[in-house]
């Protein structure tokens, strides 16, 4: 009895070492399902994208922030994120003209590029931001057509034959260069969707469904919708205050709809920096009739950003790609907006700009790229903000 009384202080320290143990490592196994749990929810998304007459799903698309010394984030609401909130992150760009004119050829125009290259070229050094968003939406000023029977409509040419016109056709693979490289949904609303008439109109439709590429267009509302709350892009040409009234139906139709709208729109003078007096009173009639963002472009050129009541104008978001020449202006952004979604409601929202180069070689080599140099962006930065006449 003695001997047992001399050994039981260390069977106590034994036993308390075991315990001790058993408890650790079932703290850490503990650790590692939650840690599990949370890259499980952080890698799931639960997200649709519906629009003409059909829905895909969209599961991979991460919710991180894609930030950079690039960007400068502008709130116009402040950001709050709880448990129960969520974030939905749109990325808009402007024209994206994947084609060469009719009446052009020279070396290593677009078209011919698009032969011999593969598809991810021409977005390769901006895709990171549209491939890590929720949606990114562009505009397609291009017809997609592989017919040999489509004759280019009349643009005055056969009255005046010296007159300046221009019509674009790609071959109906190279819609893929777009969701390549992370475009989700384009309006088809512009003035060359129809430059090769219905034909080529309906070949484009077609050409952009089977790349997998959302379209919209007047009577054609795009929805993208993630957890319950349903955003409705609204894609329509407005070269003058009279289509106002058709406009702001759509807007007060898709507010039964959906939880918010979106107009993204083609229209104003080309080669302008300044949006006209009548494209400003339009845009902020929209706004008064309950649009909840407007997106611009047409003019080939950046116009500056207002925010109008709390609601964010961009006028134009200029030329993103372009194969219209060798020489475009050579600026243009993208353009973030996030959502913050707290109960299915609307809880804040800030915007981010994203200062791009149109082309990166000595001419138009058809890739865009995000600027690195602070002087070129801030310059950018500046005239978005119209604090300057122009962005370059």
């Amino acid at each position: 009895m003695k001997k047992l009384l001399l050994q039981l202080p260390l069977i106590i320290v034994l036993c308390g070492g075991i315990i001790y143990f058993a408890h650790a490592m079932n703290d850490r196994d503990t650790k590692e399902v939650a840690k599990y749990a949370y890259t499980s929810a952080k890698s799931s998304k639960s997200s649709s994208l519906t629009g003409n007459d059909k829905s895909i799903s969209n599961s991979g698309k991460s919710s991180d922030a894609n930030t950079d010394s690039s960007t400068e984030v502008e709130s116009e609401t402040p950001k709050e994120t709880t448990s129960n909130s969520f974030e939905i992150k749109l990325s808009f760009i402007g024209d994206c003209l994947c084609a060469t004119n009719e009446n052009t050829h020279y070396t290593n125009c677009f078209n011919d590029v698009a032969d011999v290259k593969d598809q991810s070229y021409f977005f390769k050094k901006v895709s990171s931001y549209f491939l890590n968003d929720d949606f990114t939406i562009g505009d397609c000023e291009n017809v997609y057509s592989d017919s040999k029977n489509l004759k280019v409509s009349d643009k005055g040419q056969y009255k005046d034959p010296n007159v300046e016109a221009y019509w674009f056709k790609s071959k109906a693979d190279n819609a893929g260069i777009l969701s390549t490289g992370g475009i989700d949904c384009v309006s088809i609303s512009n003035n060359h969707i129809n430059d090769y008439g219905q034909a080529g109109h309906e070949d484009t439709r077609k050409a952009l469904d089977k790349a997998g590429v959302l379209w919209g267009e007047e009577g054609k509302t795009v929805y993208y919708e993630k957890n319950g709350f349903k955003i409705a892009v609204i894609c329509v040409s407005m070269y003058g205050d009279g289509v106002v009234p058709t406009i702001i139906d759509y807007i007060e139709e898709e507010e039964k709809k959906s939880d918010y709208q979106i107009i993204y729109f083609h229209g104003g003078t080309e080669r302008l920096h300044a949006p006209e007096t009548w494209k400003v009173n339009a845009c902020h009639k929209l706004i008064d009739a309950g649009a909840d963002l407007i997106m611009g472009d047409h003019p080939h050129v950046l116009q500056p950003k207002e925010v109008y009541n709390g609601v964010t104008i961009i006028y134009s978001l200029g030329n993103f790609i372009f194969g219209g020449n060798r020489h475009p202006e050579n600026r243009t952004i993208i353009y973030q907006h996030t959502l913050t979604i707290k109960d299915n409601v609307l809880s804040s929202q800030n915007g981010k700009v994203i200062p791009c180069y149109v082309y990166t070689g000595d001419t138009n080599n058809w890739q865009p790229a995000v600027i690195k140099d602070k002087n070129t962006k801030n310059k950018i930065f500046n005239f978005m903000k119209g604090k300057t006449d122009s962005p370059l």
